[in-house]
């Protein structure tokens, strides 16, 4: 069971042992002697009366109360909490789950919420075997594993559409200028560098989208050919490895943001991010893609500076202490979360044979979305 949510069931078994009632919040004392403190203003707009009870939106209209509101009336009942509002006739009740969900600052628990530990070279990829995840258990372990390190691989996948029906389990694939599905192969005619035998520096797929694909999937059909083998790193560790050697060269990456582009016959697609961005001090989203970045813009300020920490990037990234390097077989697939680790491939020769990956992503979101599910259905059982 997820961390957070075992803190939520902890909380429903020491039950709420007594309440406060403070200026502008109530405080909820539970059996393990903790608390935890909800506004008035905050439990008014999250009664849960004031929600559809079937599609589970926000009926309640913010703007019809005083944002100061306060009970004149809390009381524990068998129920819960009850609150009496001045000026209404109905009651809000909270449930005491519903509380312990909230209980951390009135953030509501998420099983998918993963802390990431960053890896270098010597990190073994774990490994599951695609029969097993179509337990809700064993598919569970896989995406929580892969949320925690950004690198999974699944083993045993049948057939040509294999690594695609997997994809199914987890969450809807989205759709790209590439397609839906893509054919890893060399090209006569290729309008990407993947689409070809030569070797593909570490990067991130389609940093030229407003919002680059959250996790990319690469089943291996076939992969006989001398060469081609797949070289992984962990951005968030040269991050990490930046902003304690470098911190203003880390502080220009998170602040400037690199433009980048693809454009063929069918498409010129741009936009600019940030390489690094952090939340509540860790590393968040990391995108690298040296063959698809545009110039950095001339007016900035500190255009200079910045192309000095770029490069410093680029010498980091290529230190050999972060390549992981492995040779999928056919039947396996390689799941990596494409706004964390970089990937790319030695250069292999077709005439020794063929190598074939067919690819596909799946967006963050969808993936988190799978997880909490699961959690459900888990619990219920």
């Amino acid at each position: 069971m997820p961390v957070l949510e075992t803190i939520a069931v902890l909380r429903i078994l020491a039950v709420i042992t007594k309440v406060n009632v403070l200026e502008n919040a109530l405080q909820v004392i539970w059996s393990d002697n903790s608390d935890s403190l909800f506004p008035f203003i905050w439990l008014r707009d999250t009664d849960p009366l004031g929600f559809h009870p079937q599609t589970h939106e926000r009926l309640f209209d913010l703007t019809s109360i005083d944002i100061d509101i306060k009970p004149h009336c809390v009381s524990l009942t068998d129920q819960g909490v009850e609150l009496q509002w001045p000026n209404e006739q109905q009651s809000s009740v909270f449930s005491l789950e519903h509380l312990a969900n909230y209980a951390a600052q009135c953030k509501l628990q998420d099983p998918a919420q993963v802390t990431y530990q960053s890896w270098q070279q010597d990190f073994s990829p774990q490994v599951f075997d695609s029969k097993e995840c179509q337990n809700p258990a064993d598919l569970q372990r896989l995406l929580l594993c892969l949320k925690k390190h950004g690198l999974v691989i699944i083993s045993g996948l049948e057939g040509t559409h294999g690594g695609e029906q997997f994809g199914d389990l987890v969450g809807f694939k989205r759709e790209t200028n590439f397609g839906v599905m893509f054919e890893v192969i060399n090209k006569a005619d290729p309008n990407n560098l993947a689409y070809t035998a030569v070797e593909l520096p570490l990067h991130t797929d389609l940093s030229n989208q407003q919002s680059p694909p959250g996790y990319q999937f690469l089943h291996c059909i076939e992969n006989g050919a001398q060469g081609g083998e797949s070289v992984l790193a962990d951005g968030f560790a040269i991050s990490e490895e930046l902003k304690r050697s470098a911190p203003q060269d880390f502080e220009r990456l998170c602040r400037g943001e690199m433009p980048f582009r693809f454009h063929d016959t069918q498409c010129d697609i741009r936009f600019s991010h940030p390489l690094i961005s952090e939340q509540d001090g860790k590393i968040s989203c990391f995108i690298f893609n040296a063959h698809l970045a545009d110039s950095y813009p001339l007016a900035a300020n500190d255009c200079i500076a910045y192309y000095r920490a770029y490069q410093r990037l680029m010498v980091e990234i290529r230190k050999e202490k972060y390549a992981k390097t492995l040779k999928l077989k056919a039947g396996e697939m390689i799941i990596f979360d494409n706004k964390r680790v970089l990937h790319g491939r030695n250069s292999f020769d077709p005439a020794t044979g063929n190598r074939h990956l067919r690819g596909f992503y799946i967006d963050h979101g969808e993936v988190d979305s799978k997880i909490r599910l699961l959690s459900r259905s888990i619990s219920n059982e």
